[in-house]
């Protein structure tokens, strides 16, 4: 017999946001009835916290929000960070050092917020993003002229590592092999495929499956009381995690293939019509 559901955990970017970077009001209605009725809503994104919290405010009842991937866990209303699982700066630098040498931008989330390297600004317009992808990237970068010099001089450990590319005409991402490589010599971190065709980077162990436990432990709720819906690579342990995993209809093949049900896409409420399905009083 399937549990209670007591917690809905949802991706942003191409899951409870729409192609348009909104949330349909149809999504927001069947979001408002569950926390009526006391059930979590959790955003689980991959997002710093600063690039994802305005959106989320929009959600009425949100108390907890995960971010980069489940390496931070914050209370949404005060900022405060509740759980935090980063890479360590000393083993973390070398690799970036490496990164930043080709022509990617390797940028590092530390303590809410995303860096980039100044020189790699010009980069973004190389990287055939939707017009509001690229607005994110415009206004949710702080640039600074040296970056590992910035983050020596802060001494905090890491969040998480985004590495987006280039896109050539011909679709394929400008030094990704290499990227791989550098990547394959630091096993002391998890690299999986993000929404935005990019590669995301975090302490190995940690994800968005470790941060469902996490705040599960903290408020009293299992994994098999838990619904969530993602799109894409970095939401595969979520969707594993959780009693029943819901991927998107836009979702790529491997969450699709991970998930208990497929819904209909971000743009058709995908989120509201598995919520009315599995959770027949909403």
């Amino acid at each position: 017999m399937r549990q209670k559901i007591r917690l809905i955990a949802f991706d942003m970017d191409g899951t409870v946001l729409d192609d348009h970077k909104r949330i349909l009001p149809e999504t927001k209605e069947a979001f408002a009835r569950a926390v009526e009725q006391g059930i979590v809503l959790l955003p689980a994104t991959g997002r710093h916290f600063s690039g994802a919290v305005d959106v989320i405010r929009e959600i009425d009842g949100v108390e907890y929000i995960m971010t980069c991937n489940g390496a931070g866990i914050y209370e949404l209303a005060s900022g405060r960070c509740l759980f935090e699982e980063s890479m360590e700066l000393s083993s973390f630098l070398p690799m970036l050092k490496r990164l930043d040498e080709l022509e990617v931008a390797a940028d590092p989330f530390v303590k809410g917020e995303a860096l980039m390297n100044e020189r790699k600004w010009s980069l973004v317009e190389e990287m055939h993003l939707s017009p509001e992808l690229e607005q994110y990237m415009w206004t949710s970068r702080k640039r600074v002229p040296d970056l590992l010099a910035s983050l020596e001089e802060r001494g905090d450990d890491v969040e998480k590592l985004t590495i987006n590319f280039v896109v050539e005409e011909d679709g394929t991402r400008r030094d990704y092999d290499e990227v791989l490589s550098v990547l394959a010599d630091y096993p002391q971190f998890d690299a999986v495929p993000g929404g935005m065709y990019n590669i995301e980077v975090t302490k190995k162990g940690i994800s968005k499956g470790s941060g469902l436990r996490w705040i599960g432990q903290r408020l009293g709720i299992s994994t098999g009381e838990m619904i969530a819906f993602g799109d894409s690579g970095n939401d595969l342990s979520m969707l594993e995690t959780a009693g029943i995993g819901v991927a998107m209809g836009n979702a790529e093949k491997e969450a699709k293939e991970m998930a208990d049900y497929v819904t209909k896409t971000n743009n058709e409420n995908g989120i509201a019509f598995a919520l009315h399905k599995f959770c027949s009083n909403l």
